[in-house]
């Protein structure tokens, strides 16, 4: 018999026979584990001065903060469905794109980055009152294609490999105390989402040139869409003539709704905002929901409120 494998999500020992796990509710079946190439955002978190505060507060004072801010850290970068990759012992890797593919994987980043960055402040009121130390986090981010799988035969865990997770640290080392640096990539692929610093030429350990980086500030009010949905869709001919075919029938007065159903990172969210737009360069005004489960894998449900919009023309 084969024993259970708690849930990579949140760990919980899934029931004989579950499909899905009691406590999140991702799928419990066996999974591909090989590597695969995976376009991801990487971030990097560490505490500045650790080792001043280990002298400080002592070895289990410090463990006892440590595991706040890890706690913390973790529950942040699972709210944004990204990857707790590592512990660092003053810091966290985490990964948002593996294994669950992510079109905003990039903005998603950053707003789990600045929400760290909250809960480290908050934390830091705590450590401050009671140890007298200033505690403080770099953050920095990167984004690019890494290969992304299960390491090791004995103790295999998933974690993310390649120069993309390198560059990540090194933004991590340029970004001042209390603030988020982030690589050009990163950067272009949220441009319009986010508030960003001027560019800047940042000396990063083994790289001789300078490379460009850029602070972030903050999100933008009204999020717009960014990355590969400011492209030209390719291969969905079949489908969106089929959807522009539903949108006409609804336009004569005969809604529908349409389900598009699919496995994690296929491109429905994109196959959505182009029948969206679509509807909307027909002079139609469309109301839409998106009901989108990032913790499983068993289906996407994508709602055109074409019927409504019939509705609203006539």
């Amino acid at each position: 018999m084969t024993a259970a494998t708690a849930c990579r999500t949140c760990g919980t020992e899934p029931r004989e026979g579950a499909r899905f796990c009691d406590g999140c509710g991702a799928p419990v079946t066996e999974q591909d584990t090989r590597a695969e190439y995976k376009q991801v955002t990487v971030l990097f978190a560490d505490v500045v001065h650790s080792m001043d505060i280990a002298s400080a507060v002592g070895a289990e004072r410090l463990r006892e903060i440590m595991a706040g801010l890890l706690d913390r850290s973790a529950a942040v970068v699972k709210r944004y469905d990204g990857t707790l990759d590592k512990f660092t012992g003053d810091g966290i890797m985490a990964v948002f794109g593996a294994p669950l593919a992510l079109e905003d994987h990039a903005v998603r980043a950053c707003m789990a980055a600045l929400e760290i960055q909250a809960e480290t402040a908050r934390l830091a009121a705590a450590v401050s009152n009671r140890d007298g130390i200033e505690l403080h986090l770099r953050v920095g981010l990167n984004s690019g294609q890494v290969i992304a799988g299960e390491v090791g035969s004995t103790t295999a865990s998933y974690t993310a490999i390649g120069e993309q997770v390198g560059m990540a640290q090194r933004m991590e080392s340029a970004a001042p105390p209390g603030g988020v640096m982030l690589s050009e990539s990163t950067a272009r692929l949220v441009e319009g989402a986010a508030a960003l610093g001027e560019p800047e030429m940042m000396r990063i350990k083994g790289v001789e040139d300078a490379v460009p980086a850029r602070r972030l500030l903050g999100m933008a009010a009204q999020r717009e869409r960014t990355g590969p949905s400011g492209s030209t869709l390719v291969g969905r001919e079949w489908e969106l003539a089929s959807l522009a075919a539903m949108l006409d029938r609804s336009i004569g007065g005969r809604g529908s709704v349409v389900g598009v159903v699919g496995p994690a990172g296929i491109g429905k969210t994109r196959l959505a905002g182009e029948t969206m737009r679509l509807a909307t360069s027909r002079g139609v005004e469309v109301f839409s929901t998106f009901c989108e489960s990032h913790t499983t894998d068993i289906a996407f449900r994508a709602v055109a409120g074409l019927l409504r919009a019939a509705l609203g023309r006539r």
